[in-house]
Formats: C-alpha cells, structure tokens, sequence
C-alpha cells in the first residue's frame, strides 16, 4: 500500500500540504497463493530481470522516487513513511546553470535542492530571473503550464509516477500525475523520427540499448511545457523552444531504475544542459497505478491572489500586500 496526493488536481500536484489517500491493495486475478504477483519486480530487490532478448525488464509500476529529498511516497521496510526532507541545499543562480551552498526548504521559495540549472543565454536568463523574483508565489507562478493541467514534457515529466509496459519493438510510459494521467511512446523497433513531425507535449521518442541502458532520443517537442520549476525544481527552469532536443538514459539496477538527461535547444540555452539524475523504485506488489485527474479550478488557490481574481472571492479583502490578506472585502 502506498501513500498518495489525492486525486492530483494541480492543488494535490503543486502542495506538500495535499490531502493524501492510500490505494487499494491488488485484486486477486492476478495472484498466486493468494497473494497478488509484482509485475517486473526483482527476485530478491539486486537482481536485474530481464527480457528474453536480454535486455533489462523495465516493466512495472515505479512510485518512489529516491535520492533527490522526494521521499514522501517512499516506505520503510516495516511500512513506515519516510518523510525524509533533508539535502544539500543550494540557492539557484537565475538560470546561468551554477548554484551556492544554501538551506534546503523544500516548503519555500528561495531554496532548493541541489538541482542543475539550465545554462540560458543571458538574454533568457534575466527575464528567467526576473520572472521568478517578482512573480513566484510559494513555489507557483501564473504561467506555470501544469497550472492548466497540460502534461510537464520532458525533461520535466519524464520520471515520476509510472507504469512501464515493454515489448522489444515498443516501450510504453502510463503517467499517472503529469500532472494528470497522461502517456508517451518510445520506439525500439529501429525506425527514425518522422520527417513531418508535428510539435506535441512528449514529442517523438525513438531508443536503442547501449549494454543495459536504454537511450532514448526525443524532438519534436512543443513549446508550451517548461523545462522544470515549481515545486520540485529547478527554480530557474522553466521556458524552452520548439527546437529542444533531449537524450535520457535508462537504466535498470536491481529494482531501482536511474534516469539521467542532456538537454539541448539553440533557441534559449548557450550549451547543453544535463539535468540532475534522478533515481525511482520499483513498486511493491500490491501497489498499482491509479487514475489521478487533474483540476484547473485549483489553480487559483497557487498563485498571487489579487482583489481582481476571481478564484479567490472566499478569500478577497481591502487590500493584499504579498499575497496575504489584510482584511475583509466589504461591497
């Protein structure tokens, strides 16, 4: 059983102070003994399973992201939540791709992780900066494209809450928070990227293996997803053009599955940009995806209420300095 943000609304999606709800155990029809069977899982959490062409198995549901300070799905082996919100923390650099030594504070706005930032040209770098500073409300801005429930795109969605379906000519990505339910498809079968392409939110993702790492090729990207931001960092991260180019490596260790990335776009970045690795693990066996929608009438309980928002009329006052209300809206 697992530890889950209810019904991943953007609210849910955007705020550690969520209401959580835990997913029902496994049915039966899939079960041995009696008790229900883990899709991909290793036989002993070391051991790499693998397909029968001898690549590593991908398959399952993957819910924990380790390694990063995530920790609030992960589990104890007695069962016990591991509300790990400790790190190194940095403060972000405006978008140049460096950071300084800082707290980390996971719940605020000035510090995070130790997270990568995209190295924008200077141009892009201070209207980055600048849209930050004076626009992030907690961790959210306005123009956050998961405000509107569109799919977070790659980098920014690639890792997360998943269910993986591999064959050797297909491997099939079931989102269930990104923010909402979504998918991407990877070709393994050989096949090149479309000469015609049309821009979408995941783009076209073609891979081959390198030993026991899947490397994965992705354009066709849209412009409407940001390369990271929000809650969960980078802080710097967010707009990209249309001519992103993104490679992401997968790789299978016993039932943990690591992600890295190197992020290219000649519009917005002076050099490629490798995002920091992230690492999941794999489910139990009882745990299993979800259907998790998403809720744009949430979206104004994120940003910077004004006494003009509409969202926040339970909420509006006389006057608002820094988003906080200072007294009771009189007609």
């Amino acid at each position: 059983m697992r530890l889950h943000f209810a019904g991943y609304s953007v609210a849910a999606a955007l705020a550690f102070s969520a209401i959580t709800f835990v997913s029902l155990p496994a049915t039966s029809q899939n079960a041995t003994n009696g008790k229900p069977t883990c899709i991909g899982c290793s036989v002993d959490g070391k051991t790499t399973p693998r397909m029968s062409d001898g690549h590593p198995d991908l398959n399952g549901f993957w819910n924990n992201m380790a390694g990063i300070g995530n920790h609030i799905v992960e589990r104890a082996d007695d069962g016990s939540v591991l509300f790990d919100f400790a790190g190194d923390g940095v403060t972000s650099d405006g978008g140049t791709g460096t950071s300084t030594p800082g707290t980390p504070n996971l719940f605020g706005s000035q510090n995070y992780l130790n997270l990568s930032e995209p190295p924008y040209k200077p141009e892009y770098a201070a209207k980055v900066k600048a849209m930050v500073d004076t626009e992030q409300y907690g961790s959210a801005l306005n123009e956050d494209p998961q405000m509107d429930c569109k799919p977070l795109g790659v980098p920014r969605g690639s890792v997360g809450t998943m269910q993986i379906i591999q064959t050797p000519q297909v491997v099939g990505i079931l989102y269930e928070n990104a923010p909402g339910p979504t998918y991407r498809i990877i070709y393994t079968d050989g096949r090149p990227h479309p000469k015609d392409l049309d821009t979408s939110f995941w783009g076209h993702s073609i891979g081959h293996w390198e030993g026991d790492t899947l490397v994965v090729d992705v354009v066709g990207l849209n412009d409407e997803t940001w390369f990271g931001g929000g809650m969960g960092g980078p802080r710097y991260a967010l707009g990209h053009s249309d001519q992103e180019h993104a490679i992401e490596r997968w790789t299978r260790n016993g039932d943990g599955l690591n992600w890295e990335a190197t992020i290219e776009d000649p519009v917005v970045l002076s050099k490629p940009w490798v995002v920091t690795p992230k690492r999941m693990l794999h489910a139990k066996a009882d745990d299993e995806i979800i259907e998790a929608l998403c809720a744009v009438h949430d979206k104004g309980h994120f940003i910077k209420p004004t006494k003009e928002d509409p969202f926040v009329c339970d909420f509006c006052s006389d006057k608002i300095e820094n988003g906080v209300s200072l007294g009771k809206k009189t007609n």
